[in-house]
């Protein structure tokens, strides 16, 4: 395997957290094994030094600094967002956390999943969804199976997409799918601003104001942006005593600006946080 300096980057809470769902942990190894549309990831992480390698393309380092975001200023970042006792506890207690930057597709199609769900039962249906409908991949004589691609999505039968447990997410999934497709969204959203990019997205039947924001985070790069569901609500009016009332755009705008277009980590810091209190 390859290897990486990487001090400062917790694998465990960044790819296991809520802002990702298609990692998993191989305690024999000690590795993480994620998959996308096209390729296998495995990450393991030894003190500061990071092994990886990408399948069936080797030693994509351009995709894992992507991915992993590892062009950020980590440092600055957080001496920008301590501004307050709660957030120096979140990042005291849930340290270095890292933010990811996924592909489109997977994100949107994923965070559509989430809706009226749990992480345990979003990462269930995307396992059967890849077995049902993702390609298979073979690494070392072991087959695994690839996140599905958008096409796959869009022709398949509901029913098929029902077998795997979505419910009434399926019809969304099926609809969002073609939605990119038709609209060529994955290429045009990249040069959208802020704005427009969540316009297009709740755009979308089954997209709301959360699943939107989880999208511009986690995927097109936008700091400023933190999702803001259960646990999001709860550490604005717990902490920083919002009142539970306000509406979500004004939460959103609320904790934009106090963190001055850091909140997607500070939301991921305190996100992990008031979970474990």
């Amino acid at each position: 395997m390859n290897r990486l300096f990487l001090p400062d980057y917790d694998l465990n809470m960044t790819l296991l957290g809520g802002q990702a769902f298609n990692w998993d942990f191989n305690p024999a190894e000690e590795s993480y094994l994620g998959f996308t549309q096209n390729k296998l990831i495995k990450l393991k992480k030894q003190n500061e030094t990071l092994f990886w390698q990408t399948y069936p393309h080797a030693d994509d380092i351009d995709f894992l600094r992507k991915y992993l975001r590892l062009d950020a200023d980590y440092k600055n970042i957080l001496n920008k967002i301590q501004k307050d006792k709660h957030i120096k506890t979140a990042i005291k207690q849930c340290p270095n956390i890292r933010l990811l930057r996924q592909d489109f597709d997977q994100t949107l199609l994923s965070f559509l999943i989430s809706s009226n769900n749990n992480i345990k039962s979003i990462r269930k249906i995307i396992r059967s969804m890849c077995m049902k409908f993702g390609k298979q991949i073979k690494v070392n004589g072991d087959m695994f199976y690839l996140f599905p691609e958008t096409e796959a999505i869009a022709e398949a039968n509901l029913q098929s997409l029902l077998e795997c447990k979505l419910g009434f997410r399926a019809k969304f999934l099926k609809g969002a799918a073609r939605y990119i497709l038709e609209k060529n969204l994955d290429k045009k959203i990249h040069k959208m601003d802020e704005n427009t990019s969540r316009e297009f997205l709740i755009g979308i039947n089954g997209v709301g104001n959360k699943i939107a924001d989880c999208v511009l985070v986690f995927s097109l790069g936008f700091d400023n942006v933190t999702p803001l569901d259960v646990w999001g609500k709860r550490f604005l009016t717990r902490f920083y005593k919002l009142n539970p009332k306000m509406k979500y755009e004004d939460m959103r705008t609320w904790i934009d600006n106090y963190f001055e277009g850091y909140a997607g980590w500070a939301g991921q810091f305190l996100y992990e946080y008031i979970r474990i209190l």
